[in-house]
């Protein structure tokens, strides 16, 4: 696997003594990718999203300092994630905070990079985070998992937009 000399330029910080690492490679551009994330009703479709629950509300002011707020319908009640964008840099580089009152994920950062594979787009997904039982990594890694599967979907080149739900 061979990423891209912009992403090998901007490496991602020191990573905190818990942090989780994924990737995937899908067939699209990287600039159709990175738009996803910042783009409320896709982000919306895809991040943060499980078989239980379907967003409420996703909201999106996609600038350095501006944030993001997905609010999603679970068995137990409602979870809002929330986040401020630290760093765009399109379609290389995405990264910003995460909070999760419910799971108790304060300062959490999430680092997103896309680099070009031949006819493919790698992303790679960092999740550094604060919690103290480091056996919630794996249900970090499944979650993140999960989302870059939604991604893949969504953004496969060629596939309608109104049915990528269903192919999963």
């Amino acid at each position: 696997m061979n990423l891209s000399s912009r992403i090998e330029r901007t490496p991602s910080p020191i990573l905190r003594a818990l942090s989780v690492r994924v990737s995937r490679q899908v067939m699209a551009p990287a600039k159709r990718i990175y738009d996803a994330w910042l783009n409320a009703d896709e982000a919306g479709a895809f991040l943060f999203a499980d078989h239980l629950g379907d967003a409420i509300s996703s909201q999106i002011d996609a600038r350095v300092g501006g944030g993001f707020r997905i609010v999603r319908q679970r068995d137990r009640g409602n979870v809002e994630y929330t986040g401020e964008y630290l760093e765009i840099d399109r379609p290389h580089r995405l990264v910003f905070s995460l909070f999760v009152e419910r799971y108790a994920q304060r300062d959490d950062r999430v680092i997103v990079e896309l680099a070009p594979v031949e006819e493919q787009s790698l992303i790679v997904l960092t999740h550094e985070f604060s919690l103290w039982n480091p056996r919630e990594k794996s249900r970090i890694e499944h979650g993140w998992t999960r989302v870059l599967d939604l991604l893949a979907a969504l953004c496969r080149e060629g596939a309608p937009r109104t049915a990528w739900r269903w192919r999963i």
